[in-house]
C-alpha cells in the first residue's frame, strides 16, 4: 500500500495537467493516467509483500510445529539431521524464486497490456 502511495505521489504532473487538457473523467483519469503510471511501484510492493508472506508461513509453521517445510525444518533441526536441514532450506529459497519469478511474469503481462 505505501508503494501505492509513493507512485501515485512520484506521477509527474504534466501527466495530470494533460488529463485536465483533455478534460477525461476522474474514471478515465484513475485508468488511463494513474494506475499505469504507478504499476511499477505497486508491483514492487507486491513483490515485496509476498516474499515476507513466504517467510511468515515458513516461520509460522516453525513456531507451531504444524506440518508444512517449516515445520519439518523444524523436526530436523531438533533431531540434528543436517542433510534434511539444507534441503529444507533450498527448497524454501527455490519456492520464494519461482514466486518471485511469477510475479515478475505477471508484472511483464501488465506492462505490455
Amino acid at each position: 500500500m505505501l508503494n501505492t502511495a509513493v507512485g501515485v505521489r512520484a506521477i509527474p504532473q504534466d501527466y495530470l495537467n494533460v488529463a485536465r487538457v483533455l478534460k477525461l473523467s476522474r474514471r478515465k483519469t484513475l485508468f488511463k493516467v494513474l494506475i499505469p503510471a504507478a504499476l511499477p511501484y505497486m508491483f514492487t510492493g507486491f513483490r515485496l509483500s509476498l516474499g515476507i508472506a513466504w517467510l511468515v508461513i515458513v516461520a509460522a509453521e516453525m513456531l507451531t510445529g504444524r506440518p508444512g517445510v517449516g515445520g519439518f525444518l523444524w523436526q530436523e533441526y531438533n533431531a540434528l539431521i543436517y542433510e534434511h536441514i539444507i534441503l529444507c532450506i533450498i527448497t524454501i529459497g527455490v519456492v520464494g524464486f519461482i514466486l518471485d519469478r511469477l510475479m515478475s511474469l505477471v508484472e511483464k503481462r501488465f506492462k505490455t497490456a
